[in-house]
C-alpha cells in the first residue's frame, strides 16, 4: 500500500518498483470504486437537476407528457443510481485499457519498448488522481447540489455556455487530468524506456486528440 500514497509524493520511486515488478490490480480497483462511489453521490444529490434536464431533451424531441411520464419512471429513482455507478466504473475500466493499449501501441514509434502490463500499471496508479479528483468534485456539488461543477480551465471563463465548443475545450483540460498525463508521461519514460520528451509528446498527443474526437463525438450525438 506504499505505492498508493507515494505515486503523489514520490512518484518516480513507485514507477522505479513497476519497473521491476509491474502491478495495477490495487489501484485499478481502488480508481473503479472511486469512481463508482461519486457517480452514485452525485445522481443522489442532484437528482431532480437531472431529471428536469432529461424531461427537457425529450420535449425537444417531440414525446408527449404521456411518453416522458413514463421514460421517467423507468429511469428515475434507485435505478438511476445504479445505472450511474455501473456506467461510471465500466466507462473509466475501458478508457483505461484504451488509453494504456494506445500509448503502448505507439511506444516503439517514439524510441521505446513496448510493454503493456508495465504500461497499464503506470496508467492505473496515475489515474489515482481521480480520489482527490472525486472528492473535490462531490464537495462542490455537495455545496452547489449542480451536477455541472468543473475543475478546469473552464472556471476561467463562466460566461461561456456549457454546450459551446470553447467551453467543451477549456473543459476538456481539466487540472487533474493534467497531473495525470505528467505522471504517466514520466512513469512510462521509467518503466518502458523511452526518452522523457518523446514520453511527454506521445502521451499529451494521444490525450489532447481524445479531447477533440470526444467534442466532435458529442456534437454528433444529441445535445446534454
Amino acid at each position: 500500500m506504499n505505492k498508493i500514497a507515494d505515486i503523489f509524493m514520490s512518484p518516480i520511486k513507485v514507477f522505479m518498483a513497476l519497473k521491476e515488478k509491474p502491478e495495477w490490480m490495487i489501484p485499478f480497483i481502488i480508481v473503479l470504486i472511486v469512481v463508482a462511489l461519486s457517480a452514485a453521490l452525485t445522481v443522489s444529490m442532484t437528482k431532480e437537476t437531472i431529471i428536469a434536464k432529461q424531461e427537457e431533451m425529450m420535449r425537444e424531441r417531440g414525446m408527449t407528457d404521456e411518453q416522458i411520464e413514463q421514460a421517467l419512471k423507468v429511469s428515475s429513482g434507485s435505478l438511476m443510481v445504479i445505472s450511474s455507478t455501473i456506467g461510471a466504473a465500466v466507462f473509466i475500466a475501458i478508457i483505461l485499457l484504451l488509453f494504456a493499449f494506445l500509448v503502448n501501441l505507439l511506444i516503439p514509434v517514439f524510441g521505446g519498448t513496448g510493454a503493456f502490463r508495465r504500461v497499464f500499471s503506470v496508467v492505473c496508479f496515475s489515474a489515482l488522481v481521480m480520489v482527490p479528483s472525486a472528492l473535490l468534485k462531490v464537495i462542490l456539488i455537495a455545496i452547489t447540489r449542480s451536477p455541472y461543477v468543473t475543475t478546469s480551465l473552464a472556471l476561467f471563463v463562466p460566461g461561456l455556455a456549457r454546450d459551446s465548443f470553447g467551453y467543451k475545450v477549456l473543459a476538456g483540460f481539466d487540472f487533474f487530468i493534467i497531473w495525470e498525463m505528467i505522471l504517466v508521461s514520466l512513469g512510462i519514460s521509467i518503466t518502458n524506456e523511452i526518452e522523457r520528451k518523446n514520453a511527454f509528446i506521445l502521451v499529451f498527443l494521444i490525450w489532447i486528440v481524445s479531447i477533440f474526437a470526444g467534442i466532435v463525438l458529442g456534437l454528433m450525438g444529441p445535445r446534454a
